[in-house]
């Protein structure tokens, strides 16, 4: 049945149709991070045979460093990689051969968080000392952030902690940080018997974005047909393994156990909260050129982009299923 629905997918793509005894293309996917359940649908696809039966070798690695996913397929030693909606910006910025093909989670997952009582939205951060990492995305999204509730950053104290945001909040250092995860620190405090308040920062002002991708090689899109049809199958093949794993929480949460370093505790949470933000508002995997540029838009007005870069540049809907162009 699964090799069935595949075959359906791909040839209703038109996409070439792998014979079930053809020896797998290999394929090398780098991640983002070390594998947890944002990646599930790569895992499931695996795990269950999709690749396999659209004609895929793919080997999943971790990258050792978290920046370079986008440099690894850049310089061909990755074919596909996970990154970040803002580093397709960044990249192109800086003439990086790469464009994303299919979103992997198609909603911001980073949020401002406070565990503090009295603080229950952005207005209550008056006054208030906000822990960032300090990278300028930070900035920038703090101060869309408070000036969404009529504020400005005089009228907080910010202070930069690296990445030991949640120790700091922990200590009641800050009182309040952004950068961290919904389905991730947000479910770690709730697991401390917290309740803390979670702010997504498309709720906070911020333009809508996908928080990962699925990033190819824009030149070998262009120049070689055989890789464009791999990543076709690729896609496909992910896409099925996502919708299935949403749909089967419990296997999910089984295979992720096996491929992940969290503490069965901490899995058992964020996997089911993981797979309900997968499908987005517009579908799995979908993309909107419309939110891309928007996006792009708001990274130049706070000056994180010399210019606003079209849409077009650093994202294509061409693999994608024609339900996400559909969708409203």
């Amino acid at each position: 049945m699964r090799r069935r629905l595949l075959v359906v997918a791909l040839a209703a793509a038109g996409l070439a149709v792998p014979s079930a005894g053809a020896a797998g293309r290999p394929v090398s996917l780098v991640l983002d991070w070390t594998p947890n359940p944002d990646h599930v649908g790569f895992y499931y696809a695996q795990a269950h045979g999709l690749f396999a039966q659209a004609g895929l070798q793919v080997a999943i690695h971790a990258p050792s460093d978290p920046s370079s996913p986008l440099k690894l397929l850049a310089a061909g030693r990755a074919d596909l990689a996970v990154s970040y909606e803002q580093e397709l910006f960044f990249a192109a910025a800086k003439k990086l051969p790469v464009i994303a093909v299919a979103a992997v989670v198609p909603q911001p997952l980073n949020s401002i968080m406070a565990i503090e009582p009295q603080i229950h939205a952005v207005g209550d951060l008056k006054g208030k000392t906000i822990g960032i990492t300090g990278v300028p995305s930070d900035y920038a999204a703090l101060d869309t952030a408070l000036r969404s509730a009529g504020l400005t950053r005089k009228d907080v104290k910010v202070v930069s902690v690296g990445y030991n945001l949640l120790p700091a909040l922990l200590a009641h250092r800050v009182d309040a940080v952004l950068g961290v995860y919904r389905n991730v620190e947000g479910i770690e405090l709730q697991q401390r018997g917290l309740q803390p308040t979670i702010i997504p920062l498309d709720r906070a002002g911020v333009p809508s974005y996908d928080e990962l991708v699925l990033a190819a090689s824009s030149t070998r899109l262009r120049t070689d047909p055989a890789y464009a049809a791999t990543v076709g199958r690729f896609v496909h093949a992910f896409l099925l393994g996502t919708a299935q794993a949403i749909r089967d929480p419990r296997g999910s949460l089984a295979l992720l156990r096996t491929v992940t370093a969290s503490s069965e505790r901490f899995l058992a949470r964020a996997t089911p909260a993981t797979l309900a933000l997968l499908a987005g508002p517009h579908g799995v995997g979908c993309m909107r050129p419309a939110d891309w540029q928007h996006f792009s838009n708001w990274m130049h007005t706070q000056g994180l982009l010399k210019d606003a870069i079209p849409a077009t540049a650093v994202m294509s809907t061409r693999y994608l299923p024609a339900r996400c162009t559909t969708t409203g």
